[in-house]
């Protein structure tokens, strides 16, 4: 499955008669939940109807973020270049998954062998290789121009559990669940103050991916 890419997010952090602490938004903050919170996002786009789904025949989200109810992840897990925008409310933390790859034990996506079964360390590696072809080393963000220290973390299998009317065309009753797993590098950002910031990536130093 492709990667988590955006080039520059547009955030906006809405005045709503609050003000936020002047908490330092440029630092990232080191979470056990890193992990969990990629894989969440991931399980959400697997798990979207074909016809709402980017992968499918739904619409691109204009916003390009993904609520997940207290924390928003910037970007979907498909190659974007232009600039997209989002209005977060305050107390909002950031997740930027800057670069990422997942694979999964459905049929139609990437596997890490050729026949199953597939073991959660299979599927942990597969998403490695991949995204280390893509980002070998750490991507450069950046937030209002100052660097945000990137996390690389890899996922636990995920149950993905698909609708009749999947992306991938697979059966959404197999014998045994879905599996899938994810590698990224991400972050997570304190709540920005009331204003308009600018998150850029750029990941492989710019360089394109074989």
């Amino acid at each position: 499955m492709k990667r988590f890419v955006i080039r520059a997010l547009i955030v906006v952090a809405a005045i709503l008669g609050i003000v936020l602490a002047q908490v330092a938004p440029a630092s990232a903050t080191p979470t056990k939940k890193l992990p969990s919170i990629l894989g969440a996002s991931w399980t959400k786009v697997l798990q979207l109807p074909a016809d709402q789904s980017p992968f499918g025949s739904g619409p691109l989200p204009e916003s390009g973020c993904v609520d997940r109810g207290g924390t928003l992840a910037p970007g979907w897990p498909f190659p974007y270049t232009g600039p997209r925008s989002c209005t977060v409310k305050p107390g909002t933390k950031i997740f930027v998954s800057a670069s990422s790859f997942e694979c999964s034990t459905i049929p139609g996506d990437d596997h890490p062998k050729t026949s199953p079964p597939f073991s959660e360390a299979d599927l942990q590696k597969c998403a490695t290789d991949l995204n280390f072809l893509v980002s070998p080393a750490a991507p450069k963000v950046t937030l209002d121009g100052r660097p945000v220290t990137i996390t690389k973390v890899v996922t636990s299998a995920q149950h993905i559990v698909l609708p009749e009317n999947n992306i991938f065309d697979a059966d959404p009753n197999p014998p045994e669940d879905y599996l899938s797993a994810a590698d990224g590098w991400v972050a997570l950002l304190n709540p920005l103050t009331p204003g308009t910031h600018e998150i850029k990536i750029l990941i492989n130093d710019g360089k394109d991916f074989p």
